[in-house]
């Protein structure tokens, strides 16, 4: 028996279908752009009100669906003025 070479033809090449990485693509941007939204979302969330002024702009605008809480944060803010002498 005696060694020989064996062939199987030309090697071919990989090539990625165009679909694939259009789909790829699109998936990325559609990632990048729930990134996004999450990190507007999270940083406009942090935005909570510290001054007096500020509870009572966030009491007006809330004062049409929900006017019990807001009457509440009204009476949080005179409560904090009267404790503290204004």
């Amino acid at each position: 028996m005696s060694s020989a070479s064996m062939s199987f033809g030309r090697p071919t090449r990989i090539t990625i279908p165009r679909g694939s990485l259009w789909f790829a693509n699109m998936a990325a941007a559609l990632i990048n752009g729930i990134r996004r939204i999450d990190r507007w979302q999270l940083a406009h969330r942090q935005n909570e009100p510290q001054t007096p002024e500020e509870v009572l702009a966030w009491a007006s605008r809330i004062e049409a669906s929900d006017p019990s809480f807001a009457a509440d944060l009204r009476g949080a803010v005179q409560r904090s003025n009267s404790q503290s002498g204004h």
